[in-house]
Order: structure tokens, then sequence, then C-alpha cells
């Protein structure tokens, strides 16, 4: 009796463990709703999984040094088979081609190419501040991003993919390779 009453004391102790390892590694895009109307995606009114519509944000850091940061949040749309993820007043843009405005639901490999039907995508981040084009992009087998659906919304989400330099300006920091993570919905 007394070892079924520890073992159940484990599971309930556990179960909250669990549930807040799962909801670290959800980004949180938006600040807290006093309801649900916008994420809810049986309401009216629903607006993608993080409140807003085509809204996403990107985190990125050098792997070799932490001097070399990005983090924003931005509007997500797409512009000839291309998902691109700017905020307003920066120079700064991330992106995905999928081959296509629709792509299917899964698991994509980060590639040098698009390729629609093997599930690829091409991945760049780019920053011209200061009239210097620094970009990095994906190499094959660099990474994944993971696309679903939530209601009208495709939902994206990569995390700790490494982006090579490849810039006309690319010196001294970002010279490096960039570990960058994406979380991000586009309405349909």
């Amino acid at each position: 009796m007394k070892s079924l009453l520890n073992l159940i004391l484990i599971i309930l102790f556990s179960i909250p463990s669990l549930a807040q390892k799962t909801a670290a590694d959800s980004w949180l895009n938006v600040p807290k709703s006093p309801d649900d109307r916008y994420t809810n995606p049986k309401s009216a009114v629903y607006a993608g999984p993080n409140g807003w519509w085509n809204f996403g944000e990107v985190r990125a850091e050098g792997v070799n040094s932490a001097a070399l940061k990005y983090t924003f949040k931005g509007g997500l749309t797409t512009n000839s088979e291309v998902f691109i993820l700017t905020e307003s007043g920066k120079l700064q843009l991330f992106s995905m081609d999928f081959g296509t405005d629709e792509p299917a639901l899964g698991v994509y490999q980060i590639s040098k190419k698009e390729d629609k039907a093997a599930k690829k995508v091409k991945v760049s981040f780019s920053d011209v501040a200061n009239k210097k084009i620094k970009n990095w992009s994906g190499a094959d087998g660099a990474g994944t991003i993971t696309v679903s659906k939530s209601g009208d919304f495709l939902y994206f989400k990569c995390r700790n993919v490494t982006l090579q330099p490849d810039g006309m300006s690319n010196e001294g920091d970002s010279k490096q390779p960039l570990k960058i993570g994406f979380e991000g919905a586009a309405k349909l």
C-alpha cells in the first residue's frame, strides 16, 4: 500500500514538471489576452495560434560569439512562394522558400534549394542596416522547419537552425555561422 501511495505521489508531482518542460519551448509572441476570442480556433474572430494575423518572431545569435545577436517580432507575408518576416523600421528579414504558397504539413529539411516534393526548404536571414549586406543561408541538413495547421493558419516552427555567412559585408562577428529559431503563423 505504501509503495502504491509513493507511486501516485511521484506521478502527481511529475505531471506539472512535464507540462512546464513542454511550455518552455513555446514562445510568447504577444501579451496574454483577458479572453481567448482571438486565439481559440472555434471563435469567429480567430486570428491564429498567437492571436495576431500573419505574425512571427526570430531569435538568433552567433555560434561562436553571443556578441552577434538578433531578436525581433514582425509581420509574416508571402510573396511568390517565399514567406518573409520583417519588422517595421528594421532592415532585417527572415525568409523561407518552400517552392509553393501552401506548403504541405510536416517536417521540412533545410536545403540550399527548395523542393516541395522532397519537403526541402531554403532559409535565409539578412541584415542590410548601415548600407552593408550581411546574409546567412542554410546549407543542406542545417536543421528542420515544422509546418502545422491551426484553423486557417499555417504555423511554422524551427529551433537551432545553423545558417552560414554568405553576404558581401559579412566581416568580424558576422563571419561566423548564425544559430536561428523562428515561430510564426500565416493565414491561408
